[in-house]
């Protein structure tokens, strides 16, 4: 079982939960956190990440169902129950657009950063879906297929929701692959599209925007958060947003 990393009950009715990319433990999203003060914010670590065990054997492939009922579940048992913002990087954001789907009623917005694309691989065999740090032959390995079709059958959730996607050619280590950008850019468009969200474009960043670029992580979070709490839609200044280093897609 997931265990949660952090649990920061302060003056905020409405939790913010992160959900971290591949093999990574909630401790990913510091520096986001620490540009939060004030609010409530859940971070956890799936098992085989972070401090959690691994899942015990035989431990085959799962969905992203599996993971998005993992946490619903270790949510109940910390009393977390009410509607959350569900922020999700890379593989997270596959995991937050499939719990958004199997429990519509705890989610009340989304924040999609960077999300992979349902496909996952970019490049066929050049991405490893384990779960873990590097060489962990005991990481949980993800269902890629059974994956896709949880994602692609997903309704969108109608609630504020913000999508943010990599600098344009940002790609390590070395040049993006043929298609590559182009490919992830309109994956992008269409979440964005589909949950009626803007399209935020991240100007110094590659994949890893939480560490990049925390500002811009912590702003597209606050947006939502306030969004969602006062029942509106989202609300974005163009120059406060260019100030954290960022603006909205043009296609």
């Amino acid at each position: 079982m997931a265990t949660i990393d952090t649990l920061d009950q302060v003056t905020s009715q409405l939790p913010i939960v992160f959900i971290s990319a591949l093999g990574e433990p909630g401790r990913y999203w510091q520096p986001v956190l620490d540009l939060l003060p004030g609010l409530t914010t859940v971070t956890y670590d799936r098992p085989g990440t972070g401090a959690t065990p691994h899942r015990t054997p035989p431990n085959p492939p799962l969905p992203y169902s599996a993971f998005a009922d993992e946490l619903a579940t270790l949510l109940d048992e910390r009393g977390v129950t009410e509607p959350a913002v569900i922020v999700g990087h890379s593989i997270g954001s596959l995991i937050a657009r499939v719990y958004a789907a199997r429990h519509p009623h705890r989610v009340a917005g989304l924040v999609h950063v960077d999300g992979s694309i349902p496909q996952f691989h970019v490049v066929p065999g050049s991405e490893s879906p384990e779960d873990g740090a590097d060489g962990d032959t005991a990481a949980t390995v993800i269902d890629i297929v059974n994956g896709q079709v949880e994602v692609l059958y997903a309704e969108p959730a109608t609630v504020p929701t913000l999508v943010l996607v990599r600098s344009p050619g940002r790609w390590a280590p070395g040049p993006p692959p043929a298609g590559a950008d182009e490919l992830w850019l309109v994956s992008q468009r269409i979440l964005a599209r589909e949950t009626g969200s803007p399209l935020i474009v991240a100007e110094h960043s590659g994949h890893p925007i939480p560490r990049e670029q925390p500002d811009l992580v912590a702003y597209a979070v606050r947006a939502v958060h306030a969004a969602a709490r006062e029942k509106r839609p989202v609300r974005l200044e163009a120059e406060s947003l260019s100030a954290v280093g960022g603006h909205l897609d043009k296609p």
